[in-house]
This record gives structure tokens, C-alpha cells and sequence, in this order.
């Protein structure tokens, strides 16, 4: 049995899909099928059902799937006691929430390759709670994510709040309709929103089906400058972070519209599941230089 088979196996059953998991392991599809044919074979039985979408554990795969995390994670922390007084080395696996990656990471990664010059840092975008899970289950070391303000950690996972998020309403300066002041004046807005799965929109919709008002959805796009060309040509209204939008190259063009009932601040967390295997010096310096950042 290898180690990366083991490895292949435990990143299917987190992401629920060989393509994803040949992208996080930087390795093309056909080489996590073979990793994972191998690693049956080896033990005599079928471990995951890929007629599925995603695909599912079979009865075998839910017996072996926390002992095959629990193996690599005893691995990792013999790897790190093995260099312990020597440069911190191996690879560091970090999930980021899509909202996150947009004028956020490229210093705090850069500030880590120059603390850490032997590390390897894999990078993998995904919303908030998909990555959550993904820490939960040991596929990634730490995450850096957006939660509802008051909402908690699952109990297997530590983490540090970092920072607060803010959500502004914005229009076009062309939309020349009556200023919304109260929640009850965005009927039958239409909006310009991540797809789902999304913190803020998720947000959105319960603040306006607790108004009573129907979310009409009128584009969806992951990319935010996108969709504030598309609010400043006066298609629809958007839900921003502040930080992106005092960076971005239409902001002249909008208007933040000052909605009462209409606040739901989201939380940074920088997350990760203990123990770290010697990780714990990354974690910290990522937690500063996001803290900074942000």
C-alpha cells in the first residue's frame, strides 16, 4: 500500500470528485484513477462507487476512510519531528473562500515563501464551507474563510478570527429610481450576485425572505470587477465587500445605497484542524500577515 494512494483515496472521498481532487493534487485525472485502482487492488475490495456524482464511499471505503486520515496525518507529524532543527519543509495545504482571493492573499503567500523558502504551498479556492469541510476531514491543513458573524466552528476545528467583513449595497449612479432606505423598498430589485454557496448572498436571501420579498437574481458571476461593470451599466444592484470595491476600477460609477435592516457583517477566520504537525510557525505568521492585510 503507498502513501499516495492512501493520499489519492482520502482526497476523492473530501472533494467528491477525481477531477477535483488531480487539481489539488497538481496530477492529471487518469494518475488518481490509477492510484486509486491500485490501492483497491491491494486491499482486496472497492472502496468508492464512481457511478455517483459525487461519488460515494462504499461500505468498505466508510471502514477505511478515518484510518486512512489518521495515517496520513501520523505520517506528516513523523516528517515534521524528522526535521525538527532543520528549515521547515513538506507541503502546507490551505483552502481559500472564492470572496477571499481577490486583493487579499498575494502578500500574506508571498510573506510565507520568503519566511519559509522550503515549504510548498497548495492553494485550493472553494466557498466557505466547502473548505471547512475539507479542514474537518484532514484533506486541507488550514483554510481561510468568511462565516456569518456568531456562527460557530465545528468541534474538530480550531481557528482565529481575523477580521470583520463589510457588505455594501450597491447601484449604478445611472439608476435614477427612488433610493431604497428600508429593506421593504428592494422589491422587486434585481441583483448582480456570486452563484450559491456564497456567505453574502446567502446572507441576502435571509434578510429578504425575513422581509418577505422574493431574491430575483438577474446574473450570476464569481468574478466581482465583472459584476461591477454590470451594476455600473445600470443592470441590476450587487452586494460587495468594501475592501474590493474601494479597490475597484468602476467605483466612480456607483453608488453604495444605505439600507436599513440590510447589515449582516460577515467574520474572517483563519482555520485549521489540530494537530498541525509541525505547521503551527506557518499558521501563526499566516494569521499575522492576513491580520495586516486586512
Amino acid at each position: 500500500m503507498e502513501f499516495d494512494d492512501v493520499r489519492a483515496f482520502v482526497t476523492v472521498a473530501s472533494v467528491g470528485s477525481v477531477s477535483l481532487a488531480a487539481r489539488d493534487l497538481n496530477i492529471t485525472q487518469s494518475a488518481v484513477t490509477r492510484r486509486l485502482q491500485r490501492l483497491e487492488t491491494s486491499l482486496g475490495t472497492t472502496l468508492l462507487d464512481r457511478r455517483t456524482r459525487p461519488v460515494a464511499l462504499t461500505g468498505a471505503g466508510q471502514a477505511a476512510i478515518e484510518r486512512c486520515r489518521r495515517l496520513l496525518n501520523d505520517v506528516r507529524e513523523v516528517r515534521a519531528a524528522a526535521s525538527t532543527g532543520g528549515p521547515l519543509s513538506g507541503e502546507f495545504r490551505v483552502g481559500v473562500a472564492h470572496a477571499l482571493t481577490e486583493f487579499t492573499l498575494t502578500e500574506p503567500v508571498g510573506e510565507l515563501r520568503r519566511t519559509f523558502p522550503h515549504l510548498i504551498l497548495r492553494l485550493t479556492t472553494g466557498w466557505s464551507r466547502e473548505v471547512l469541510e475539507r479542514v474537518r476531514s484532514g484533506s486541507l491543513d488550514a483554510a481561510v474563510i468568511l462565516l456569518a458573524e456568531g456562527e460557530s466552528l465545528p468541534a474538530e476545528v480550531t481557528g482565529t478570527q481575523i477580521a470583520k467583513e463589510r457588505l455594501l449595497v450597491v447601484a449604478s449612479r445611472q439608476h435614477h429610481h427612488p433610493r431604497p432606505r428600508k429593506i421593504q423598498d428592494l422589491a422587486g430589485a434585481q441583483w448582480i450576485l456570486n452563484p450559491d454557496g456564497c456567505a453574502a448572498r446567502a446572507g441576502l436571501r435571509r434578510a429578504l425572505l425575513q422581509a418577505d420579498i422574493d431574491m430575483i437574481v438577474a446574473v450570476e458571476a464569481y468574478n466581482y470587477e465583472l459584476q461591477l461593470a454590470l451594476v455600473a451599466q445600470n443592470r441590476g444592484l450587487s452586494l460587495v465587500p468594501e475592501r474590493i470595491l474601494s479597490r475597484s476600477r468602476q467605483r466612480s460609477r456607483l453608488r453604495v445605497l444605505r439600507v436599513a435592516g440590510l447589515e449582516f457583517p460577515l467574520v474572517v477566520w483563519l482555520v485549521c484542524r489540530e494537530p498541525l504537525a509541525g505547521f503551527e510557525r506557518v499558521v501563526a505568521e499566516l494569521a499575522r500577515t492576513l491580520s495586516q492585510r486586512l
